[in-house]
Protein backbone atom coordinates (compact mmCIF):
# COMPACT_ATOMS: atom_id res chain seq x y z
CA UNK A 1 0.00 0.00 0.00
CA UNK A 2 1.54 3.29 -1.28
CA UNK A 3 1.81 6.19 1.39
CA UNK A 4 -0.61 8.94 0.60
CA UNK A 5 0.44 12.72 0.39
CA UNK A 6 -0.34 13.09 4.30
CA UNK A 7 1.96 10.31 5.54
CA UNK A 8 4.95 11.62 3.21
CA UNK A 9 4.39 15.21 4.64
CA UNK A 10 4.80 13.14 8.03
CA UNK A 11 7.43 11.01 7.12
CA UNK A 12 9.25 14.31 5.67
CA UNK A 13 8.61 16.34 8.96
CA UNK A 14 9.78 13.38 11.54
CA UNK A 15 12.47 12.99 9.41
CA UNK A 16 13.43 17.02 9.68
CA UNK A 17 13.00 16.44 13.66
CA UNK A 18 15.43 13.79 13.68
CA UNK A 19 17.98 15.70 12.18
CA UNK A 20 17.32 18.60 14.42
CA UNK A 21 17.12 16.62 17.63
CA UNK A 22 20.26 14.82 16.31
CA UNK A 23 22.94 16.97 18.69
CA UNK A 24 20.58 16.96 21.60
CA UNK A 25 20.37 13.16 22.02
CA UNK A 26 24.22 12.64 21.00
CA UNK A 27 25.03 13.88 24.07
CA UNK A 28 22.12 12.96 26.44
CA UNK A 29 23.12 11.26 29.64
CA UNK A 30 20.53 8.99 29.14
CA UNK A 31 21.12 7.69 25.78
CA UNK A 32 25.21 7.69 25.98
CA UNK A 33 25.11 4.67 26.71
CA UNK A 34 24.97 2.03 23.98
CA UNK A 35 25.28 5.21 21.26
CA UNK A 36 27.37 3.31 18.70
CA UNK A 37 24.62 0.32 18.92
CA UNK A 38 22.01 2.80 18.54
CA UNK A 39 23.62 4.37 15.86
CA UNK A 40 24.32 1.19 13.94
CA UNK A 41 28.02 1.62 13.91
CA UNK A 42 27.97 -1.46 16.16
CA UNK A 43 25.63 -4.22 15.23
CA UNK A 44 25.01 -7.68 15.37
CA UNK A 45 24.98 -9.76 11.65
CA UNK A 46 22.12 -10.69 10.30
CA UNK A 47 19.89 -12.14 8.86
CA UNK A 48 17.61 -13.08 11.91
CA UNK A 49 14.53 -15.17 11.74
CA UNK A 50 12.57 -12.95 14.46
CA UNK A 51 13.18 -9.34 15.63
CA UNK A 52 11.35 -8.85 18.90
CA UNK A 53 11.75 -5.22 20.74
CA UNK A 54 10.99 -4.73 24.39
CA UNK A 55 10.70 -1.35 25.51
CA UNK A 56 12.47 -1.70 28.75
CA UNK A 57 12.65 -3.55 31.66
CA UNK A 58 9.23 -5.06 32.22
CA UNK A 59 9.05 -5.63 28.28
CA UNK A 60 12.64 -7.10 28.60
CA UNK A 61 11.58 -10.22 30.90
CA UNK A 62 8.23 -10.92 28.54
CA UNK A 63 11.02 -10.37 25.12
CA UNK A 64 12.86 -13.82 27.26
CA UNK A 65 9.36 -15.53 27.80
CA UNK A 66 8.88 -15.49 24.38
CA UNK A 67 12.00 -16.84 23.34
CA UNK A 68 12.06 -19.84 26.06
CA UNK A 69 8.67 -20.67 24.20
CA UNK A 70 9.70 -21.49 21.08
CA UNK A 71 9.33 -25.36 20.29
CA UNK A 72 12.10 -26.99 17.84
CA UNK A 73 10.20 -25.88 14.43
CA UNK A 74 10.21 -21.95 15.64
CA UNK A 75 12.95 -19.54 15.07
CA UNK A 76 16.74 -20.20 15.12
CA UNK A 77 17.76 -16.99 14.57
CA UNK A 78 16.82 -14.11 17.24
CA UNK A 79 17.81 -10.75 17.70
CA UNK A 80 16.22 -8.98 21.23
CA UNK A 81 16.63 -5.34 21.42
CA UNK A 82 15.41 -2.73 23.89
CA UNK A 83 15.58 1.06 24.05
CA UNK A 84 17.33 1.29 27.87
CA UNK A 85 20.27 -0.23 29.41
CA UNK A 86 18.45 -1.95 31.48
CA UNK A 87 16.61 -3.59 28.93
CA UNK A 88 19.50 -4.75 27.20
CA UNK A 89 21.39 -6.11 30.50
CA UNK A 90 18.34 -8.27 31.03
CA UNK A 91 18.41 -9.29 27.85
CA UNK A 92 22.24 -10.04 27.83
CA UNK A 93 21.78 -12.17 31.11
CA UNK A 94 18.56 -14.01 30.35
CA UNK A 95 19.79 -15.85 27.20
CA UNK A 96 21.91 -17.57 29.22
CA UNK A 97 19.00 -19.20 30.12
CA UNK A 98 17.60 -20.43 26.39
CA UNK A 99 18.08 -23.55 25.26
CA UNK A 100 21.95 -24.25 24.06
CA UNK A 101 20.64 -24.40 20.18
CA UNK A 102 18.56 -21.32 20.33
CA UNK A 103 20.77 -19.56 22.09
CA UNK A 104 23.86 -20.16 19.70
CA UNK A 105 21.18 -18.11 17.53
CA UNK A 106 19.98 -15.11 19.54
CA UNK A 107 21.79 -11.97 19.57
CA UNK A 108 21.00 -8.59 21.68
CA UNK A 109 21.78 -4.90 21.44
CA UNK A 110 20.31 -1.40 21.32
CA UNK A 111 17.15 -0.50 19.57
CA UNK A 112 18.16 1.94 17.00
CA UNK A 113 17.28 5.61 16.84
CA UNK A 114 13.96 5.92 15.11
CA UNK A 115 15.80 8.21 12.58
CA UNK A 116 14.11 7.06 9.43
CA UNK A 117 17.29 6.51 7.57
CA UNK A 118 18.87 4.69 10.77
CA UNK A 119 15.75 2.04 10.45
CA UNK A 120 15.92 1.61 7.22
CA UNK A 121 19.32 0.55 7.65
CA UNK A 122 18.19 -1.55 10.44
CA UNK A 123 15.62 -3.75 8.87
CA UNK A 124 18.05 -3.90 5.84
CA UNK A 125 20.73 -5.25 7.67
CA UNK A 126 19.16 -7.62 10.21
CA UNK A 127 16.82 -8.51 7.55
CA UNK A 128 14.07 -10.28 10.42
CA UNK A 129 11.57 -12.48 8.33
CA UNK A 130 8.98 -11.42 11.41
CA UNK A 131 9.04 -8.29 13.67
CA UNK A 132 7.63 -8.97 16.67
CA UNK A 133 6.85 -5.92 19.47
CA UNK A 134 5.52 -6.28 23.13
CA UNK A 135 3.24 -4.40 24.53
CA UNK A 136 3.10 -1.03 22.97
CA UNK A 137 5.85 0.06 20.94
CA UNK A 138 4.97 1.83 17.60
CA UNK A 139 7.63 4.04 16.15
CA UNK A 140 7.19 5.70 13.01
CA UNK A 141 10.62 4.71 11.22
CA UNK A 142 10.62 1.56 12.27
CA UNK A 143 7.12 0.81 11.66
CA UNK A 144 7.74 2.51 8.09
CA UNK A 145 10.99 0.57 7.04
CA UNK A 146 9.48 -2.86 8.21
CA UNK A 147 6.73 -1.94 5.76
CA UNK A 148 8.82 -0.90 3.25
CA UNK A 149 10.84 -4.32 3.59
CA UNK A 150 7.62 -6.57 3.35
CA UNK A 151 8.33 -7.47 7.18
CA UNK A 152 5.33 -9.04 8.76
CA UNK A 153 5.13 -7.22 12.21
CA UNK A 154 2.96 -8.55 15.19
CA UNK A 155 2.39 -7.26 18.11
CA UNK A 156 1.62 -9.15 20.75
CA UNK A 157 0.62 -8.55 25.12
CA UNK A 158 -0.56 -5.39 23.78
CA UNK A 159 -1.55 -2.82 26.58
CA UNK A 160 -2.93 1.15 25.03
CA UNK A 161 -4.12 2.93 27.59
CA UNK A 162 -6.81 5.69 27.08
CA UNK A 163 -3.98 8.66 27.18
CA UNK A 164 -1.82 6.64 24.80
CA UNK A 165 -4.49 6.19 22.38
CA UNK A 166 -5.79 9.30 22.31
CA UNK A 167 -2.17 10.38 21.28
CA UNK A 168 -1.88 7.74 18.44
CA UNK A 169 -5.53 8.50 17.53
CA UNK A 170 -4.20 11.93 15.99
CA UNK A 171 -2.28 9.97 13.63
CA UNK A 172 -4.39 7.57 12.70
CA UNK A 173 -5.06 7.10 9.23
CA UNK A 174 -1.00 6.56 9.39
CA UNK A 175 -0.92 4.00 12.05
CA UNK A 176 -3.26 2.18 9.84
CA UNK A 177 -1.41 2.17 7.18
CA UNK A 178 2.55 0.92 8.62
CA UNK A 179 0.57 -0.37 11.83
CA UNK A 180 1.49 -4.31 12.89
CA UNK A 181 -0.29 -6.97 10.74
CA UNK A 182 -1.72 -8.33 13.90
CA UNK A 183 -2.07 -7.24 17.67
CA UNK A 184 -2.87 -10.09 20.56
CA UNK A 185 -4.27 -7.83 23.29
CA UNK A 186 -4.38 -8.69 26.97
CA UNK A 187 -7.93 -7.29 27.44
CA UNK A 188 -11.36 -6.33 25.81
CA UNK A 189 -10.34 -2.44 26.63
CA UNK A 190 -7.50 -2.64 24.88
CA UNK A 191 -8.62 -4.70 21.79
CA UNK A 192 -11.23 -2.32 21.62
CA UNK A 193 -8.37 0.76 21.33
CA UNK A 194 -6.45 -1.04 19.32
CA UNK A 195 -9.27 -1.81 17.16
CA UNK A 196 -10.40 1.80 16.97
CA UNK A 197 -6.59 2.42 16.15
CA UNK A 198 -5.65 0.24 13.33
CA UNK A 199 -9.33 -1.85 12.42
CA UNK A 200 -10.86 -4.73 14.23
CA UNK A 201 -9.97 -7.10 11.64
CA UNK A 202 -6.09 -7.11 12.99
CA UNK A 203 -6.54 -7.65 16.65
CA UNK A 204 -7.56 -10.30 18.86
CA UNK A 205 -6.81 -11.79 22.35
CA UNK A 206 -4.44 -13.42 24.36
CA UNK A 207 -3.61 -13.95 28.47
CA UNK A 208 -1.01 -11.69 29.52
CA UNK A 209 2.72 -13.26 29.39
CA UNK A 210 2.94 -11.62 33.05
CA UNK A 211 0.82 -14.80 34.03
CA UNK A 212 2.93 -17.27 32.87
CA UNK A 213 5.54 -15.50 34.73
CA UNK A 214 4.27 -15.48 38.39
CA UNK A 215 6.32 -18.10 40.28
CA UNK A 216 4.14 -19.58 42.76
CA UNK A 217 6.28 -22.36 43.99
CA UNK A 218 9.13 -20.49 45.49
CA UNK A 219 8.94 -20.50 48.84
CA UNK A 220 8.16 -17.07 50.59
CA UNK A 221 10.46 -17.41 52.95
CA UNK A 222 13.40 -18.31 50.97
CA UNK A 223 12.89 -15.49 49.11
CA UNK A 224 13.18 -13.46 52.18
CA UNK A 225 16.35 -14.48 53.37
CA UNK A 226 17.97 -12.37 50.77
CA UNK A 227 17.13 -9.24 53.17
CA UNK A 228 16.40 -10.91 56.52
CA UNK A 229 19.54 -9.61 57.95
CA UNK A 230 18.21 -6.25 57.89
CA UNK A 231 15.36 -6.45 59.61
CA UNK A 232 15.11 -6.47 63.38
CA UNK A 233 13.45 -9.37 64.84
CA UNK A 234 10.03 -9.52 65.71
CA UNK A 235 9.61 -5.92 64.27
CA UNK A 236 6.59 -5.59 61.86
CA UNK A 237 6.99 -4.33 58.56
CA UNK A 238 5.73 -2.27 55.59
CA UNK A 239 6.73 -2.16 52.05
CA UNK A 240 5.58 1.49 49.90
CA UNK A 241 6.33 -0.15 46.75
CA UNK A 242 7.05 1.42 43.52
CA UNK A 243 5.99 4.67 44.58
CA UNK A 244 5.61 7.39 41.88
CA UNK A 245 6.29 11.41 42.02
CA UNK A 246 3.03 12.44 41.52
CA UNK A 247 2.32 10.50 44.78
CA UNK A 248 5.21 11.66 46.96
CA UNK A 249 3.40 14.32 48.80
CA UNK A 250 0.75 11.85 49.92
CA UNK A 251 3.36 9.04 51.28
CA UNK A 252 5.72 11.70 52.70
CA UNK A 253 2.36 12.36 55.48
CA UNK A 254 1.89 8.30 55.33
CA UNK A 255 5.07 6.95 56.70
CA UNK A 256 5.34 9.45 59.75
CA UNK A 257 1.86 8.67 60.81
CA UNK A 258 2.43 5.03 60.35
CA UNK A 259 5.04 5.23 62.46
CA UNK A 260 3.47 7.27 64.88
CA UNK A 261 0.64 4.50 65.07
CA UNK A 262 3.12 1.48 65.43
CA UNK A 263 6.41 2.75 67.04
CA UNK A 264 8.19 -0.32 66.45
CA UNK A 265 7.37 -0.35 62.49
CA UNK A 266 9.93 -0.56 60.10
CA UNK A 267 9.17 0.90 56.48
CA UNK A 268 10.70 -0.22 53.36
CA UNK A 269 10.09 2.39 50.73
CA UNK A 270 10.92 1.86 46.85
CA UNK A 271 10.68 4.95 45.21
CA UNK A 272 9.82 3.98 41.31
CA UNK A 273 12.56 5.66 39.78
CA UNK A 274 15.83 5.87 41.36
CA UNK A 275 16.50 9.80 40.18
CA UNK A 276 13.88 10.67 42.74
CA UNK A 277 16.20 9.27 46.27
CA UNK A 278 17.82 12.95 46.59
CA UNK A 279 14.16 14.10 46.78
CA UNK A 280 13.04 11.83 49.07
CA UNK A 281 16.37 12.40 51.61
CA UNK A 282 14.95 16.03 51.58
CA UNK A 283 11.10 14.87 52.26
CA UNK A 284 11.95 12.59 55.33
CA UNK A 285 15.06 15.01 56.49
CA UNK A 286 11.89 17.54 56.78
CA UNK A 287 9.15 15.49 58.04
CA UNK A 288 11.40 14.21 61.17
CA UNK A 289 11.78 10.21 60.19
CA UNK A 290 14.46 8.34 60.35
CA UNK A 291 15.77 6.78 57.83
CA UNK A 292 19.05 4.95 55.86
CA UNK A 293 19.63 3.66 52.64
CA UNK A 294 19.35 0.41 51.63
CA UNK A 295 22.77 0.04 50.42
CA UNK A 296 24.63 1.28 53.74
CA UNK A 297 23.34 -1.59 55.65
CA UNK A 298 25.28 -4.12 56.89
CA UNK A 299 23.06 -5.38 59.91
CA UNK A 300 19.24 -4.63 61.11
CA UNK A 301 17.67 -1.19 60.74
CA UNK A 302 17.04 0.04 64.42
CA UNK A 303 12.80 -0.53 65.17
CA UNK A 304 10.56 2.18 64.23
CA UNK A 305 12.82 3.60 60.92
CA UNK A 306 12.53 4.11 57.46
CA UNK A 307 14.46 2.04 54.29
CA UNK A 308 14.92 4.09 51.66
CA UNK A 309 15.71 1.53 49.17
CA UNK A 310 18.56 2.17 46.48
CA UNK A 311 19.74 -1.05 45.22
CA UNK A 312 17.60 -3.01 42.66
CA UNK A 313 15.90 -6.47 42.69
CA UNK A 314 15.44 -7.07 46.16
CA UNK A 315 11.38 -5.84 45.70
CA UNK A 316 10.30 -9.51 45.99
CA UNK A 317 12.12 -10.60 49.00
CA UNK A 318 10.86 -7.55 50.52
CA UNK A 319 7.32 -7.93 49.65
CA UNK A 320 7.98 -12.00 50.77
CA UNK A 321 9.19 -10.27 54.47
CA UNK A 322 6.30 -7.75 54.61
CA UNK A 323 3.00 -8.15 56.78
CA UNK A 324 1.69 -5.47 55.03
CA UNK A 325 2.16 -3.45 51.16
CA UNK A 326 1.37 -0.71 49.62
CA UNK A 327 2.01 -0.70 45.63
CA UNK A 328 2.18 2.78 43.84
CA UNK A 329 1.38 4.77 40.86
CA UNK A 330 -2.32 4.36 42.02
CA UNK A 331 -3.21 6.92 44.86
CA UNK A 332 -2.74 9.41 41.64
CA UNK A 333 -3.64 8.87 38.17
CA UNK A 334 -0.38 7.09 37.03
CA UNK A 335 -2.25 4.52 36.02
CA UNK A 336 -0.49 2.01 38.47
CA UNK A 337 2.03 -0.41 39.05
CA UNK A 338 2.54 -4.05 39.06
CA UNK A 339 1.02 -5.72 42.47
CA UNK A 340 1.37 -9.38 40.90
CA UNK A 341 4.55 -9.74 42.59
CA UNK A 342 3.15 -9.08 45.95
CA UNK A 343 0.53 -11.22 45.76
CA UNK A 344 2.83 -13.96 44.76
CA UNK A 345 5.04 -13.92 47.87
CA UNK A 346 1.96 -14.30 49.83
CA UNK A 347 1.29 -10.86 50.75
CA UNK A 348 -2.51 -9.18 49.91
CA UNK A 349 -1.40 -5.32 48.93
CA UNK A 350 -3.37 -2.02 49.00
CA UNK A 351 -3.60 0.02 46.09
CA UNK A 352 -5.15 3.32 45.15
CA UNK A 353 -8.73 3.76 42.91
CA UNK A 354 -6.24 4.72 39.71
CA UNK A 355 -4.72 0.91 38.34
CA UNK A 356 -6.05 1.35 34.59
CA UNK A 357 -2.62 -0.06 33.35
CA UNK A 358 -3.61 -3.21 35.55
CA UNK A 359 -7.04 -3.66 34.54
CA UNK A 360 -6.11 -6.68 32.30
CA UNK A 361 -5.60 -8.98 35.86
CA UNK A 362 -9.31 -8.96 36.09
CA UNK A 363 -11.51 -6.92 38.24
CA UNK A 364 -11.71 -9.98 40.23
CA UNK A 365 -8.76 -9.52 42.02
CA UNK A 366 -10.42 -7.13 43.88
CA UNK A 367 -13.83 -8.24 44.71
CA UNK A 368 -12.24 -11.64 45.28
CA UNK A 369 -10.51 -9.80 48.43
CA UNK A 370 -6.71 -10.14 46.90
CA UNK A 371 -5.81 -6.91 46.24
CA UNK A 372 -7.78 -4.24 48.62
CA UNK A 373 -8.41 -0.90 46.50
CA UNK A 374 -8.33 2.49 48.77
CA UNK A 375 -9.91 5.76 48.19
CA UNK A 376 -7.79 8.05 49.27
CA UNK A 377 -4.42 8.26 51.88
CA UNK A 378 -6.96 8.24 54.71
CA UNK A 379 -8.63 4.62 53.74
CA UNK A 380 -5.05 3.67 52.82
CA UNK A 381 -3.78 4.49 56.27
CA UNK A 382 -6.39 2.22 58.25
CA UNK A 383 -6.17 -0.31 55.66
CA UNK A 384 -2.41 -1.03 56.30
CA UNK A 385 -2.49 -0.64 60.25
CA UNK A 386 -5.54 -3.52 59.63
CA UNK A 387 -3.46 -5.64 57.73
CA UNK A 388 -0.20 -4.76 59.59
CA UNK A 389 -1.23 -5.88 63.28
CA UNK A 390 -3.50 -8.67 61.85
CA UNK A 391 -1.79 -9.98 58.47
CA UNK A 392 -3.27 -13.07 56.49
CA UNK A 393 -1.58 -16.20 56.70
CA UNK A 394 1.04 -16.22 53.65
CA UNK A 395 -0.06 -19.85 52.09
CA UNK A 396 -3.76 -19.02 52.13
CA UNK A 397 -2.77 -16.03 50.00
CA UNK A 398 -0.50 -17.96 47.50
CA UNK A 399 -3.35 -21.03 47.30
CA UNK A 400 -6.08 -18.40 46.79
CA UNK A 401 -3.82 -16.43 43.61
CA UNK A 402 -2.95 -20.02 42.36
CA UNK A 403 -7.06 -20.82 41.88
CA UNK A 404 -6.51 -17.13 40.30
CA UNK A 405 -4.38 -18.12 37.62
CA UNK A 406 -5.44 -21.57 36.62
CA UNK A 407 -7.83 -19.76 33.97
CA UNK A 408 -5.60 -17.17 33.01
CA UNK A 409 -2.00 -18.99 32.19
CA UNK A 410 -1.12 -19.35 28.51
CA UNK A 411 -0.28 -16.41 27.44
CA UNK A 412 3.32 -17.28 26.19
CA UNK A 413 2.45 -20.34 23.89
CA UNK A 414 -0.19 -18.16 22.37
CA UNK A 415 2.33 -15.90 21.54
CA UNK A 416 4.61 -18.07 20.16
CA UNK A 417 2.60 -19.98 18.01
CA UNK A 418 1.14 -16.51 16.20
CA UNK A 419 5.18 -16.10 15.82
CA UNK A 420 5.71 -19.81 14.06
CA UNK A 421 3.12 -19.09 11.93
CA UNK A 422 3.82 -15.84 10.45
CA UNK A 423 7.33 -17.67 9.81
CA UNK A 424 5.52 -20.44 7.36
Amino acid sequence: MAFDGKSHLLMGAYTALWKALSPALLISTRLREGRKKRLLEEAPKGPFDVWIQAASVGEAYLALEIAAGFKERGPRRLLLTSGTSQGVCILDEGIQNLEPGLRAGTRVTYFPFDAPHLMRRAVAYWRPRVMVLVETELWPGHLSACREADVTVLLVNGRLSEKSFRAYGKMRRFWRRVGPKKVLAVSGRDADRFSRLLGAERVGLMHNIKFDRLNLDEDPGAVADAIRGLLPSGCPFLVLGSVRKEEESDIEKLAPALLRDLPELVIGLFPRHAHRLKAWERRLDAGGVSWVYRSSLRGPVKPGSLILWDTFGELSAAYASAGAAFVGGSLRPCGGQNFLEALAQGVSPCIGPHWDNFRWVGEEVVTKGLVRCVKDITDLREALMRDLRNPRPREVVVEEMRAYLSRRRGGTATACRAIERALL
